[in-house]
């Protein structure tokens, strides 16, 4: 899960309280398209469909439908692809009592049985309302097979009717990358830029429990040789295991300035606790930003701050100006570039003073309806008042996402660090060298949820190798945790 931060006071809500809020309707295809009822199969692996809309119905509701018992038997003789055309028909014009009459004279049986009734019982739920019970049927359905795109089209709506955005947005993205043409495409990021528009607020927390080998990156070594004369490694520099937690929040305002440009202010704030007060890391953020949107890309510019605290003790702020990139390749293909240059002031180390320059990329790809994967680049420059603290850095990663049956979901992913000082470093008499080799992995149970909220497990490997013996570490930890991304 991506940390982020929760700060907010007083004078940015009167700031920002009588802004304009703009609304933007969820614009989006009829629901459960007449060609995805008609077909045979319409919930099996491959099935197309188009996310329903989204708006609110305004309209007057017809009156109730009653289903004689000869139409009850009638309809149990027709053909399964045709009943699923009638259900669907039922449900889209406000008759979810007599699709549920129908559904109950003649449940489907035979091969996609179990996954129709399901979907029927959902879309039924959704229809009146009910849309915590709709989102769990749907995952459900979406456990047994997660190669369903209709299902997932129905969720990815009742998600966005019940204000769970970010997953929402999560499987609008997946969607897109499976649709049939260019008319699904442009609905998929209609819903997507819908979702962006509505959410003047937003707020997130995360947590988790994160057992270490290593929490604090030591070596292992309890003596090293210097020109051949054997020294003692301090105690605060050898590697330290415990159980800990990790966690943040965000507060984050979207003032829209005009339907292609926003203002985007947000605080927040991550927390690292280890073993006492002296390991323990807060870190709090601040970021505001000027972003023009449009349908295949979008640019911000704005500035960044930082304030640290290691142990008890302010350790360090940096502010300076950023600029994010994002823009849609192909629909299934999506590019995030950030740049960065911050100035570094210390309190204490001011040896440490100067700056940081970062460029990095991300390219997210959605090779099928349940299958992500990502690739990423840096580079980055750090200059200080020390010759052999300052250096270049580059990175380099992918990593895969798949939704698996059985309701799970797994996440795996690799990273190399490397860097090279500038100056000789001390005791070592050369430039320092440092690669580092994380790799990390993570299963969710999609269909035990509560609240949004889904429980993960993840599980990270850090090697660092480097010619300065006192930087070489390895770490393995754990974090128990929740994600909303599922």
């Amino acid at each position: 899960m991506i940390p982020a931060g929760s700060l907010y006071t007083s004078p940015l809500e009167r700031a920002f309280g009588r802004a304009l809020v703009v609304i933007v309707a969820f614009l989006l295809l009829p629901a459960f398209t007449q060609s995805a009822l008609a077909q045979t199969a319409p919930v099996s692996a491959g099935a197309k469909t188009s996310l329903p809309t989204a708006v609110n119905d305004t309209r007057q509701r017809p009156a109730t439908l009653l289903v004689p018992e000869a139409t009850q038997k009638e309809f149990a003789t027709l053909p399964a692809g045709k009943r699923l055309k009638i259900l669907g028909r039922l449900i889209r014009n406000g008759q979810p009592d007599a699709a549920e009459t129908l559904l109950d004279a003649a449940p489907f049986t035979g091969k996609f049985s179990h996954n129709r009734n399901l979907f029927m019982r959902a879309m039924i739920e959704h229809e009146r309302g009910n849309l915590e019970e709709a989102i769990r049927i749907y995952r459900e359905v979406l456990a047994n097979d997660p190669k369903l795109t209709a299902v997932r089209a129905e969720l990815a709506r009742a998600l966005y009717d019940n204000k769970e955005d970010r997953s929402a947005a999560h499987h609008l993205f997946l969607l897109r990358a499976s649709a049939p043409n260019t008319n699904a495409q442009r609905t998929f990021d209609a819903a997507i830029n819908a979702i962006e528009a509505r959410k003047t607020w937003s707020f997130n927390v995360w947590g988790s429990i994160a057992p270490s080998t290593n929490f604090n990156n030591g070596t292992s070594l309890e003596v090293i040789n210097v020109g051949g004369l054997d020294f003692e490694v301090g105690n605060q520099a050898r590697e330290k295991s415990g159980i800990g937690f990790r966690g943040g929040g965000n507060i984050g305002y979207n003032l829209r300035l005009r339907k292609d440009l926003s203002l985007i202010v947000s605080s927040g704030t991550n927390l690292v606790q280890y073993d006492g007060v002296r390991f323990d890391q807060t870190a709090l953020n601040q970021t505001a930003l000027v972003r023009y949107r449009q349908p295949k890309y979008s640019v911000a510019f704005g500035a960044v701050a930082t304030q640290g605290w290691y142990g008890a003790d302010e350790f360090i702020w940096s502010v300076g100006p950023q600029a994010i990139i994002s823009y849609l390749v192909t629909p299934k293909a999506q590019f995030y570039t950030q740049l960065k240059h911050v100035w570094n002031r210390y309190d204490e180390a001011t040896y440490l003073d100067g700056w940081t320059s970062t460029a990095t990329t991300q390219l997210k790809y959605a090779f099928n309806e349940n299958t992500l994967l990502f690739a990423k680049a840096g580079l980055g420059r750090t200059e200080t008042q020390r010759d052999h603290l300052d250096n270049w850095n580059g990175t380099g990663g992918a990593g895969l996402y798949h939704e698996l049956p059985w309701g799970l979901t797994g996440f795996a992913e690799a990273t190399v660090r490397y860097s090279v000082s500038d100056g000789d470093y001390p005791l070592l008499g050369e430039q320092r060298k440092q690669t580092r080799v994380t790799g990390r992995m993570s299963i969710t149970k999609r269909d035990f949820y509560w609240r949004g909220l889904a429980p993960q497990l993840e599980y990270t490997y850090t090697r660092n190798f480097s010619n300065d013996a006192l930087s070489r570490y390895d770490s393995h930890g754990l974090a128990l945790t929740v994600t909303r991304a599922f």
